[in-house]
């Protein structure tokens, strides 16, 4: 499904693709997130470096999962630069989906997301404040305080099997929404 919005207010156009994803309390919902690091956390990041450093096809490329307790999305976006469309922005993004629904990540790359998990857990849990929040948001909205001691583990235990067959089942071009963002013509 393609959707168009013109803006007034805005002078660079972007492109907004959205898959439905699995409640932010299953383990896909994990494996997702770990596509996201991937994909976009960071200048060494597939979609980063690909897209922006190396082709300089875009200003700004990122994935992110917008994850709720029933279902959620999966959301990829990408501003491009000088005469580069949408459509070839959307075109390299599907290419690195692709590999991660076929090709297995690097041994290297999942120890990099290894370290990241425990980097994140570390921050997101330094202060009292953070402790509390992530106390009140375990409780809220899994029901179990405990994982804040053991949901570091849960990331850690996602194979690399599990990331493609997470990227496989759900980051599909017949099961998403592709919005182009544009300035307002005249």
């Amino acid at each position: 499904i393609q959707a168009r919005y013109e803006d007034p207010n805005i002078q660079i156009p972007a492109i907004v693709v959205g898959y439905r994803i699995p409640s932010m309390k299953s383990r896909d919902a994990h494996a997702l997130d770990l596509i996201s690091s991937i994909l976009s956390d960071g200048k060494s990041s597939r979609l980063y470096k690909k897209i922006v450093d190396e082709k300089k096809m875009a200003l700004q490329i990122g994935a992110f999962p917008v994850s709720q307790e029933d279902y959620g999305m999966y959301v990829i976006y990408g501003l491009p630069m000088g005469n580069n469309s949408t459509d070839s922005i959307l075109a390299e993004i599907d290419q690195e989906i692709l590999k991660l629904q076929t090709e297995l990540i690097s041994e290297r790359d999942y120890q990099k997301l290894q370290n990241a998990i425990d980097t994140d857990f570390v921050s997101r849990n330094s202060g009292v404040e953070k402790i509390a929040e992530n106390l009140a948001k375990y409780y809220l909205l899994y029901g179990d305080v405990n994982l804040i001691n053991t949901e570091a583990d849960l990331y850690r235990s996602i194979t690399r099997e599990e990331i493609r067959e997470a990227a496989k089942k759900y980051l599909n071009a017949n099961q998403r929404l592709i919005l182009n963002y544009v300035p307002k013509s005249n």
